[in-house]
């Protein structure tokens, strides 16, 4: 079977086109036809419908039933420019948030330890964990944001170990609230369910989240299931983030600071992103899908 490059620059060749005329026309770059013909990356599917078009040949000549999924799987999942800057600008602020109290945590390290009780380093080590943990994740993904390069599998990554990071948080909070002795007494005195409650909204939506985007984005398993697992646990993020700020406002009497502010709004946007990316990647899919079986 011929390869999508190969069919390519066959097309454009009979057609007595050069790769800038065919370019220009595309208003991409000539690089860009250049990469698309030597089989390092594919065009989108709204653009490789305009290469039929200008190419006269059809849709079928160009892909098979299996590039189809390449151009899905290999592309990025945000293609649309716009969006994709806003994405990067996104990735590069939590970055800016990430770093910030990581390097005030370093210079502040022994004074932090020093006033904790006895026991409360193993809850400084943890936060180091997650914060290192979404350090590197994001930073990937922006690096990737920035080259036109996060495609399924990578946007993937990133996610799941949001997830999994946001996974961990909840499981300290667990922890440093109901510590081994509380919960015994907790059980011994029938509040079972309460614990139980808590446990599930801290830690189990997390867990799905990263378990739907480990299926659905990395392994490209398009079980229904996986989105609407990733969607939920992703308006469950939401709504914890909303609430944890509100009751410590209403129990502290507080009033919200810049960096609550930032935090929160960043939450938000971190979610509707995720959320974003899931429904922009199942669209992309069914619409290789049915093009494919055409």
């Amino acid at each position: 079977m011929v390869e999508f490059g190969e069919q390519l620059r066959r097309a454009r060749e009979v057609k007595g086109m050069t790769q800038q005329s065919l370019a220009e026309q595309l208003y991409v770059t000539r690089q860009s036809v250049s990469r698309w013909e030597c089989g390092d990356r594919y065009p989108d599917l709204l653009t490789t419908t305009k290469i039929a078009q200008i190419l006269e040949v059809s849709l079928d000549d160009l892909l098979s039933g299996k590039e189809m999924e390449k151009v899905v799987e290999r592309n990025p999942v945000v293609e649309n420019k716009v969006a994709n800057n806003i994405m990067t600008v996104l990735y590069a602020v939590v970055l800016m948030s990430m770093v910030i109290p990581m390097l005030n945590g370093i210079l502040t390290r022994q004074a932090v330890i020093g006033s904790n009780p006895p026991g409360n380093d193993n809850y400084v080590i943890i936060y180091a964990s997650v914060l290192i943990l979404e350090l590197f994740s994001f930073t990937f993904g922006l690096i990737n944001a920035i080259k036109g390069t996060l495609s399924p599998k990578r946007m993937g990554a990133v996610i799941g170990a949001y997830f999994a990071a946001n996974c961990i948080t909840g499981a300290e909070s667990l922890i440093r609230v109901f510590p081994p002795e509380v919960i015994l007494h907790g059980l011994n005195n029938g509040d079972a369910f309460k614990l139980l409650c808590m446990i599930a909204i801290l830690t189990i939506p997390f867990i799905a989240g990263a378990t739907g985007t480990f299926f659905y984005f990395i392994r490209n398993n398009n079980l229904t299931l996986w989105p609407v697992l990733i969607i939920i646990s992703s308006l469950f993020g939401m709504i914890i983030n909303i609430t944890s700020k509100l009751t410590l406002l209403t129990n502290y009497n507080e009033r919200f600071t810049m960096n609550q502010t930032l935090s929160l709004v960043l939450g938000i946007a971190i979610y509707a992103l995720i959320i974003y990316q899931t429904f922009t990647l199942m669209i992309k899919r069914k619409k290789a899908k049915e093009t494919a079986g055409k």
